[in-house]
């Protein structure tokens, strides 16, 4: 440690700004507001230090430290002794990953430079699905986190994956994911809204999500083909990059809907996005808590969601939004039509999420959790420092 200055690295491979990464941002924007002895730095693992990373570039423009840790899977050996002098360099005190990539080195670099390491469970993927190179990293993952002092899920649901895998109760704790919402620019939505030809009269739905067969993406599009060709003018406005791009593509074309369901790729105006839509939806099958729905509910937009991780906890049916069954575009449509057809409903329900957001999704919360287990985790190790040195 620098004095009393505490280094946090938050150590994650990142293709984008999406969920874990915007915890990374409003966390790192706590630690800086509260003043405490703790300074965040982003650590975006990249494959060359020349290559292009948003997280990087988010970080930089919010004022938080950011540092490209380049590792490449072709020279494991090499790199990942290089990434452990990097960080001893920086006077890291705490590795905190987030994901199993980042766990997996984030061991190894304890390993080699004694840095402790925690991890934070942002979405459980079993092990039996994706590549294999995925599988046995999550297997390794897994293994690892038996010598982590802390492990912590987002959701109940995580946390019982994590504590069948022979982690103690002692080890794991639940830390809420929390928001923070920047006001829009009502130039910027404006602007948008002409960019997109979105009309007056159109029904604007946003998703933002990974394009990946958890998000089911493709529920959406299906559904958005049941609205259309009921009369209805349909905008789809779908955030995100994802292995399914192509594929999803391909299914736009298929319904004719090129005119009316977007992928509007990465976007760094998510803010505003929930401004112009009139619903938001994410019809995933798997999930923690979405920060992409804690954000929904701070912008008070009415939700409709699937019931999976901790999204029961905020969206309640017909209290708090619209609850459908998973992979069920009949579902869906008939929910967003309702909504467009009962505005009183959709107002009602909108306020209701907006008001469990603020009692339990802070991001000022989220930021006390951790505060204490940084400082627990710190404590404890530097107690078996000093316990090795006298004995």
């Amino acid at each position: 440690m620098m004095g009393n200055k505490i280094k946090i690295l938050h150590l994650i491979e990142s293709e984008g700004v999406y969920g874990a990464e915007r915890v990374i941002l409003n966390l790192s924007k706590e630690m800086l507001l509260a003043k405490t002895s703790f300074i965040p730095v982003v650590g975006c693992i990249v494959a060359r230090k020349d290559s292009t990373n948003s997280l990087y570039d988010a970080a930089q423009s919010a004022g938080i430290d950011a540092v490209k840790i380049p590792i490449s899977n072709k020279h494991l050996w090499r790199d990942l002794p290089l990434a452990a002098h990097q960080l001893k360099a920086l006077k890291i005190d705490l590795i905190h990953s987030h994901g199993y990539k980042p766990s997996v080195f984030g061991f190894i670099i304890r390993l080699l430079k004694k840095i402790p390491v925690m991890a934070t469970c942002h979405l459980w993927f079993e092990p039996s699905k994706g590549p294999l190179k995925m599988r046995i990293m999550i297997r390794l993952e897994k293994f690892f986190y038996r010598w982590f002092p802390k492990v912590i899920a987002v959701s109940e649901p995580i946390k019982a994956v994590l504590l069948s895998n022979n982690l103690s109760t002692n080890q794991v704790d639940v830390v809420h994911n929390g928001v923070d919402i920047p006001a829009p620019d009502l130039m910027a939505v404006r602007q948008i809204k002409q960019e997109l030809k979105i009309e007056a009269d159109d029904f604007v739905v946003l998703n933002s999500a990974r394009l990946n067969r958890q998000k089911a993406q493709w529920v959406l599009i299906e559904a958005a083909a049941l609205i259309k060709r009921s009369g209805i003018p349909i905008k789809v406005l779908i955030v995100g990059e994802g292995p399914l791009k192509k594929e999803l593509e391909a299914l736009i074309a298929e319904r004719e809907l090129t005119s009316n369901v977007f992928l509007l790729g990465f976007r760094n105006d998510v803010n505003h996005l929930l401004q112009l839509c009139n619903v938001f939806t994410l019809p995933s099958i798997d999930e923690g808590m979405p920060m992409s729905l804690l954000e929904s509910a701070a912008a008070n937009k009415p939700i409709v969601s699937t019931n999976v991780g901790d999204i029961g906890k905020l969206i309640k049916h017909e209290q708090s939004g619209l609850v459908i069954p998973l992979e069920d575009p009949q579902a869906l449509a008939k929910a967003l039509i309702q909504l467009k057809e009962e505005p009183h409903l959709a107002k009602k329900l909108a306020a209701a999420a907006h008001d469990l957001m603020k009692q339990n999704y802070s991001s000022e919360s989220m930021f006390r959790h951790y505060s204490a287990i940084y400082k627990e985790i710190l404590q404890g190790n530097h107690n078996d420092t000093t316990s090795s040195i006298t004995h």
